[in-house]
């Protein structure tokens, strides 16, 4: 299904609108969610800054509550008469009403301090001289000595100042707290001691309970130490170290001066801001889960969503009429590119996507001439395959006639090397005939009857061998015409075969044609894409077509050539054989001379025997030149049997050459047929 153009595109369009769609709308609820943590961070923080205001304007109010009493003139009378507890051992009970004096004055205005700032959980002084008092009165432990207390030293390194001192468990309770101290001075401005309010700190649990974060958030306060000063959500973590907790979580946010983290806490998402107090250096730590935090944006994202979805409606039905619009045309052209593919030329392109100005309008034209291209070539194919065949076939037909004519040379080459054989025994014979001549005209001289017998029989021999000499003319001369007619034969082979090397360059020229038009198909298919794609598979048919053509009209060449070389190679040896021949035929000519002068010769000498024996001698001397004239005779007669042994070497060589030929011109017409089987399948 999602392989046809038509789903493709339908799925193009809908991605094209769905995805900017689906990252617009990630985008705006991702810098929503951003936009309002910063705005909750920006808010917090600044809620955050004017809690701390306040708690800083409280503390304030305190340090100068505490300077002013330290200058009162009453705390300027402190001196030694205020008791020291650091000798005393066990616990003792401070009684300041009842030491009476200052302490019971100091403790009648504490008194009233604590009745006007409800808050407040006792006032102390400490002594140079390790005397102690406050209000209300406690148990003192063993050998207390207010000078060793950090709230004493903290004070007086800085003289003038109202020092806050680190949160402390306020003894006997839960209770933290915080102590405001300053060095106590007499009316002589000496520093006599040091004078302390202790305030408790649970009005900040309910002042830190009172801010709303949300409807799930919530503020708690730790000291620079890390020790939990208020958690409305959590009460019973006051007073404790968050590295006692064994919460990470917090112990991490403990560590961070200010900035926003994402926490879980049992198990639930949220997002923290720290602020720490400038003043106090006390850490306020914000916690608001996430789940609300985006709540306000999950209704939007929903509304997106819907949006989305319309949209996405939309996209599809309008990219289902958009691309029925596109790939109907393309439908029909893959159609009848299929049936080119099948060998069916007989289907027109529509005239209407042929009137088309847009890419469809110029694959269609396309198709239409690959189409036109297509049928002139077979056309063009079938032609050459008919002239193919036919010129095969007449190629085979001279074939069989000159394997014909060269089997009768050869038999008459055949009879001749027989003749030469006879020659040249009869020759050898005629050599023997005139050595016993020779002797016998030796013994002329001694007896001119025997002479007279020898010269008859010479003369019959003489005779005999004039007979074989003319019978070996006459075989020389037909000899002569049967080489000279295979050489006219082997001319005409020669010149057929060039007739074929002719023809087949038509073939390879079209088949080079063939496959040049088949690569312009392809390429024409490339730049079609998937519409192209019935277009290539018939220009890659053709293209393999036009190659077996050229394939094999290169094979039918590469046989044309070896039957032009052994054609050639049969011309040179049949003007060899027929040099030869000729050469044969004079030399047997001057044979048959010089036995005809043999004859004439010994027919003289015949008749001059009777008359003087002084002609025995000149008999001798003409036996002699007659015996080298038979050697002579001899040594031609070889030649002439080894030139036609050469001949017959060569006849053979011409006939195995043509059956080669006529193999080749069977192989062509099978090639022809094949071809031709080819392009049947194809309706023009």
């Amino acid at each position: 299904m999602f392989h046809t153009i038509k789903a493709k595109l339908i799925i193009a369009f809908v991605l094209c609108i769905t995805i900017p769609i689906a990252l617009i709308s990630s985008v705006v609820y991702l810098d929503m969610k951003r936009q309002i943590q910063q705005d909750f961070l920006a808010a917090n923080t600044k809620e955050v800054a004017q809690v701390d205001n306040g708690v800083s304007i409280y503390f304030n109010s305190i340090r100068e509550n505490v300077l002013m009493l330290a200058n009162s003139a009453l705390l300027k009378r402190t001196d030694a008469s205020i008791k020291s507890y650091k000798n005393e051992t066990g616990t003792v009970k401070i009684n300041a009403l009842a030491n009476g004096g200052l302490e019971a004055e100091l403790a009648q205005e504490f008194k009233r301090y604590i009745q006007a700032h409800p808050n407040t959980s006792s006032l102390f002084i400490g002594t140079e001289l390790s005397g102690y008092t406050q209000y209300p009165e406690k148990d003192m432990s063993s050998h207390y000595d207010p000078r060793d207390r950090p709230w004493y030293t903290e004070a007086m390194k800085e003289p003038g100042k109202a020092v806050i001192t680190a949160p402390y468990i306020l003894s006997g309770t839960d209770t933290i707290a915080v102590s405001i101290v300053t060095q106590l001075r007499d009316m002589s401005g000496k520093a006599v001691g040091v004078f302390g309010i202790d305030t408790n700190l649970l009005n900040l649990t309910e002042v830190l309970k009172e801010m709303k974060i949300g409807e799930t958030g919530y503020v708690m306060m730790i000291s620079a130490e890390g020790t939990v000063l208020a958690n409305p959500q959590y009460p019973d973590m006051i007073s404790k170290n968050v590295k006692d907790l064994d919460n990470k979580t917090l112990a991490q946010l403990s560590e961070m001066s200010t900035g926003q983290l994402d926490v879980v806490m049992e198990n639930q998402n949220y997002l923290t801001n720290v602020y720490t107090s400038p003043k106090t250096g006390w850490k306020y730590i914000s916690f608001i889960e996430q789940r609300e935090l985006n709540s306000s944006i999950d209704h939007i994202f929903f509304l997106i969503l819907i949006m989305s979805a319309v949209l996405g409606v939309i996209a599809l039905v309008a990219s289902i009429i958009l691309a029925g619009k596109f790939s109907k045309p393309i439908t029909t052209l893959i159609g009848n590119m299929q049936e080119i593919g099948e060998g069916n030329l007989t289907n027109e392109v529509p005239s209407h996507l042929l009137q088309r100005k847009d890419e469809l309008g110029t694959l269609a034209n396309s198709l239409q001439s690959m189409q036109l291209s297509i049928k002139y070539l077979i056309s063009e194919i079938v032609s050459a395959s008919k002239k193919l065949v036919a010129s095969s076939e007449q190629v085979s037909a001279h074939v069989e006639s000159n394997i014909v004519a060269i089997d009768k040379i050869a038999e008459n080459v055949k009879e001749v090397a027989s003749g030469a054989d006879n020659q040249l025994m009869r020759t050898e014979e005629s050599a023997k005939g005139m050595e016993e001549m020779a002797l016998g005209i030796q013994r002329i001289a001694e007896s001119t009857s025997s002479i007279a017998e020898f010269s008859l029989d010479t003369t019959q021999e003489a005779e005999n061998g004039n007979n074989t000499v003319q019978h070996a003319v006459q075989q020389m001369s037909n000899i002569g015409v049967s080489v000279e007619h295979s050489l006219s034969v082997v001319k005409v082979l020669q010149d057929r075969s060039n007739e074929i090397v002719k023809i087949v360059d038509m073939i390879t020229d079209i088949s080079s044609q063939t496959n040049l038009l088949a690569l312009n198909a392809s390429i024409e298919a490339a730049r079609a894409g998937e519409h192209g794609r019935g277009f290539a598979v018939v220009a890659d048919e053709v293209r393999k077509l036009a190659e077996q053509s050229s394939e094999s009209a290169g094979k039918i060449a590469s046989l044309i050539n070896e039957v032009h070389g052994e054609t050639n190679r049969a011309m040179e040896s049949m003007n060899d054989v027929n040099h030869s021949v000729s050469n044969g035929v004079q030399m047997v000519q001057d044979s048959g001379e010089a036995f005809q002068r043999i004859l004439q010769q010994i027919k003289n000498i015949t008749e001059q025997i009777h008359d003087n024996s002084a002609i025995s001698e000149e008999m001798s001397a003409a036996s002699e030149e007659i015996a080298s004239s038979v050697d002579e005779t001899a040594h031609i007669a070889k030649l002439s049997a080894d030139y036609m042994q050469n001949v017959s070497v060569s006849s053979e060589s011409q006939v195995t050459a043509m059956m080669a030929l006529q193999g080749s011109s069977e192989e062509l017409r099978q090639i022809s047929q094949e071809l031709t089987s080819l392009i049947d399948r194809f309706r023009v």
